[in-house]
């Protein structure tokens, strides 16, 4: 039989690009390579979900599909692959739960950078992400908590024996062809057709030291997004941003590697015994004019780093002027931040911000509580009443917010009413197709977590009401306010559907992918959307129920929520969704109001022009400036 293969990274050694290339292949490389990359416990590209499950202690089933696809290809060397199981914790909890069947034909396979280079390599994904403040020396001193590669691999190794665990050095030298892609295959001993499709090389380019330490600041004092910064920066192209071992001098790099000899005997003595000259480091110079060097080289690097963020931040700003159109006419009506909360406050001694609720459930708060992460998705739960449960998703223009003081959508709207809250938080915009959280949700039910609240309210936007839509169905009675949302992104059931790329390319073939199949047991779903709007109502004409409430905001556009906001009317469409005690006819009295926001005038603007219709364009232009200035003399 087959080969079960666990890859399982480690960070930063092309892993993405590795699972990228088995997934956009998997049919071509099953067919004629023999190697596949397994379908049980895949979401996409990556097997997270089994790392989920093995923390939660729930692989049983998934070990089962995953053996039963192996027998059904009994000649095929089969690949699982996750960064998630490069953890001593997920490695414990794996190898504790892997049935016997399953031991005697799994191998391990790891890719590993040499410790300097792979602290350097975490360093600057850390700033990018917002999770460290620039402070390079108290980096270096977590060194022993970050870099346990022993621990990780010996625990794999301990249970399949480290003859089955094939460790290998992530670098051109070192790799077969200098490739990641063909070494893997080269070790798995699988020829690759030589068409397949291929991202570019080994070449891994990393922002400067400087540069990345420019995006951290950036991060807490501007209301700029890093990605957005960072993808005007590769645009830029802006020369001396890119560098690589830069981060550490060459003695702090010396002390490193000393301090990790102990784990570097052992790991090349069971695990790496034909390639101890990977982890020689006498290639550091230590020579005062390397010093010197070293210092003049920070100095350029400073000035390049901060002429480039300059120039992306100042290229930014002028899109946002030119997005804001009318600014001169009316400053007051300039939509700001879509997502103001995303703009830290300023930290006491550099320590990072955190989130309210936080300060609700840590070990000293007053409530009882927890946080649960999963891949790019996480859940927060923070108990404040049993009377009320509000259970509420992230939408678009949180996803992917890296600042620690990250809250639950709708968190002070719960908070200021005692709701208890369950909030759903997205790093990806890829609409709740993850396994690991699916799980997750599934558990709360079967343990009857709903059940202990004498109400439980479903709250989103957009993407945020496709999750709340479609996950009512946890807790049968629920009441549902979806302010537009989608139904499901599976190409096979909504064709039509050309918006949200990568939301369109997530696995659709998870439990919970159609909306439209989930509402029968929900009290009341309150829909809030445009009809104007032809995706959404789209949408919206694949629901059916007596329990569907249609509260039809004409000119509220796919932003429904946030021209609410703008009414100062939000909250009272959320509080009487929640309650239940919302009506079409108090809905419509509380949107009049919308008549004098710009974003409905945009709105009806956008529509009047899509329908080639002019004159009624200017015509409803002119009526609502006479109908703001009316409101300014009043």
């Amino acid at each position: 039989m087959g080969t079960i293969w666990l890859h399982i990274g480690s960070p930063k050694t092309g892993t993405t690009s590795l699972q990228t290339f088995l997934n956009v292949n998997e049919t071509r490389l099953r067919a004629e390579g023999g190697l596949n990359y397994m379908q049980a416990g895949r979401s996409h590209v990556a097997h997270n979900e089994l790392a989920a499950n093995a923390r939660i202690g729930t692989t049983g089933p998934l070990f089962d599909a995953i053996l039963a696809e192996a027998d059904a290809q009994p000649d095929a060397q089969h690949v699982i692959s996750s960064e998630m199981l490069f953890n001593p914790h997920v490695a414990r909890k794996l190898t504790a739960a892997i049935p016997k069947a399953m031991q005697g034909r799994t191998k391990l396979i790891c890719y590993i950078r040499r410790q300097d280079s792979y602290l350097e390599a975490l360093y600057k994904q850390f700033l990018k992400n917002g999770r460290i403040p620039p402070d390079r020396e108290a980096f270096l001193a977590k060194a022993p908590k970050l870099i346990r590669y022993w621990d990780v691999i010996d625990g794999y190794g301990q249970v399949l024996g480290p003859e089955n665990v094939v460790l290998r050095p992530f670098s051109p030298t070192h790799l077969a062809q200098g490739d990641m892609v063909m070494d893997f295959a080269d070790q798995l001993g699988v020829e690759l057709p030589e068409d397949l499709d291929r991202d570019e090389g080994f070449a891994n380019k990393t922002f400067s030291a400087e540069m990345s330490e420019a995006l951290a600041i950036m991060g807490e004092v501007t209301d700029f997004r890093t990605r957005q910064v960072i993808r005007e920066l590769i645009a830029l192209q802006h020369p001396g941003t890119i560098r690589s071992r830069d981060v550490f001098t060459g003695a702090q790099r010396v002390a490193l590697m000393e301090s990790m000899t102990p784990e570097t005997e052992k790991l090349i003595k069971t695990y790496l015994p034909d390639h101890a000259d990977f982890f020689r480091y006498d290639d550091i110079d230590l020579s005062e004019e390397s010093a010197a060097e070293e210092s003049r080289q920070q100095l350029k690097d400073r000035a390049a780093a901060m002429e480039a963020i300059l120039k992306a931040i100042g290229n930014l700003h002028a899109r946002r002027l030119q997005d804001s159109e009318t600014t001169a006419e009316d400053p007051s009506t300039v939509a700001p931040a879509e997502s103001e909360a995303e703009i830290e406050p300023e930290s006491e001694e550099d320590a990072p911000v955190l989130p309210t609720w936080y300060s609700e459930i840590y070990p000293a708060g007053p409530r009882n509580g927890w946080f649960h992460k999963f891949d790019d998705y996480s859940c927060s739960f923070v108990e404040r009443s049993s009377a009320q449960l509000v259970v509420s998703f992230d939408n678009l223009s949180q996803a992917g917010n890296p600042n620690t003081a990250r809250e639950p959508w709708a968190q002070k709207f719960c908070a200021d009413r005692d709701y208890s809250q369950l909030g759903v938080y997205a790093q990806s915009s890829t609409w709740f197709r993850n396994a690991g959280l699916i799980a997750h949700l599934n558990v709360l039910r079967d343990a009857g977590f709903f059940k202990r609240f004498d109400a439980v309210s479903f709250v989103g936007t957009s993407m945020g009401a496709f999750g709340a839509v479609t996950f009512s169905s946890l807790a049968p009675g629920a009441t549902v306010v979806a302010f537009s949302p989608q139904t499901t992104l599976d190409s096979a059931e909504v064709p039509w559907e050309k918006r949200f790329a990568k939301g369109r390319a997530a696995d659709w073939t998870l439990p919970y992918s159609d909306a439209a199949l989930q509402t029968s047991e929900a009290s009341k779903v309150y829909l809030i959307y445009d009809p104007f709007h032809a995706g959404d109502r789209a949408h919206i004409d694949r629901l059916s129920g007596d329990n569907l409430i249609h509260l039809k905001g004409f000119g509220l556009g796919h932003k429904s929520a946030l021209v609410l906001n703008r009414m100062d009317a939000l909250k009272t469409v959320m509080e009487g969704g929640v309650q239940g005690t919302l009506t079409e006819e108090s809905f419509y009295k509380t949107i009049r109001a919308r008549k004098s926001i710009y974003l409905y005038r945009k709105n009806i603007e956008g529509y009047l022009d899509a329908r080639g219709q002019p004159e009624r364009r200017a015509k409803f232009t002119a009526a609502f400036k006479t109908y703001r200035r009316s409101l300014k003399n009043a």
